[in-house]
């Protein structure tokens, strides 16, 4: 009697129909062209000193755990009430990402939602994983290559993408920033104390710190995650904004001019203050008026960006 073939596990969370209305995918047949890797602000601040994300053990009960196995998470998932990883988001096209790569299936992690895990890697792993191929294989993962366009499923699932090297900061396309779910983080468990942290308020922390330590600079290409049309792109204005309200409440009561040489210095330390939650009140009452703090302000991050100063907000535009 011919024996029945084993049913794989990838196939409970296989990829649905694509949506008739292209405005309007499925869930369960999401295009898939960007990819993401989300973090604490303290862990994206290292990621840019490092210039990479750094891949790392495998620490929960996965199968990878004692293989010493390191890779770098990444997810297609956004999220409507809050991550899970974190507040700053690292964009990366999906099909660059995966060029000239393989796929191996992990497991299905039986979390709420389910978080389906798939390797990507350069060459075969040491661990005995099953080779999972997108084009064929009836999983939450499909490769349409006639028409060259990827999908995934996240009906109510988590994708986990476990991408086996480091990952460069020079192939990133942009940073966003994310809210972190109030109840569940899955890089801190049981010991976050960001959840339910508001992106806005996040991204203001991180891009502090960036300015204020000049590890973005005019110089430096990085800033362009950051920048779009010659100006901070839309979630990088909402946290500039929390750092210009933030910086207005200072009683200013010194002599201290924008234009003195001492200004712009003084400014990087009350960046990097604000950034890590010191108080940044002594160091800003040393400026003659609460207008002169803001444009040294002003001219601090059109420098750090390379961008003119016109097109840097102020108090006046957030009224």
């Amino acid at each position: 009697m011919e024996s029945k073939k084993r049913r794989a596990e990838w196939e409970d969370y296989a990829v649905g129909e694509p949506s008739s209305n292209p405005d309007r995918p499925n869930a369960d047949c999401y295009p898939l062209e960007a990819i993401y890797h989300v973090a604490h602000v303290s862990d994206a601040f290292r990621i840019f000193q490092d210039r990479r994300i750094r891949s790392t053990l495998v620490g929960d009960e996965s199968k990878l755990k004692k293989t010493r196995s390191g890779v770098t998470w990444l997810s297609p998932n956004t999220w409507v009430n809050g991550s899970f990883y974190g507040n700053v988001r690292f964009d990366f096209d999906w099909k660059e990402l995966v060029e000239g790569k393989r796929f191996y299936w992990v497991e299905a992690m039986k979390y709420a939602p389910v978080a389906y895990r798939i390797l990507i890697a350069e060459h075969k792993p040491d661990l005995d994983l099953e080779r999972y191929k997108p084009e064929t294989d009836k999983g939450p993962l499909y490769y349409d290559s006639r028409n060259d366009k990827w999908y995934c499923n996240i009906d109510n699932l988590t994708g986990e993408f476990m991408l086996d090297s480091d990952l460069w900061l020079e192939d990133c396309k942009t940073v966003a920033f994310e809210n972190h779910h109030h109840r569940t983080c899955k890089r801190r468990e049981g010991h976050c104390g960001q959840l339910g942290r508001d992106r806005s308020e996040a991204g203001a922390k991180l891009l502090s710190r960036l300015i204020g330590q000049n590890v973005l600079t005019y110089k430096e290409p990085l800033r362009r995650l950051f920048i779009k049309h010659g100006r901070l792109h839309e979630d990088a204005e909402n946290a500039w904004g929390n750092i210009v309200r933030a910086f207005w409440r200072i009683e200013a009561k010194g002599s201290l001019t924008h234009d003195d040489d001492a200004a712009s210095p003084l400014m990087s330390a009350m960046l990097d203050r604000y950034g890590t939650g010191r108080s940044t009140k002594q160091l800003g009452g040393l400026f003659r008026s609460k207008e002169e703090l803001e444009l040294t302000l002003q001219h601090r991050l059109a420098k750090a960006f390379g961008i003119p100063v016109d097109n840097v907000t102020g108090s006046e535009d957030e009224s």
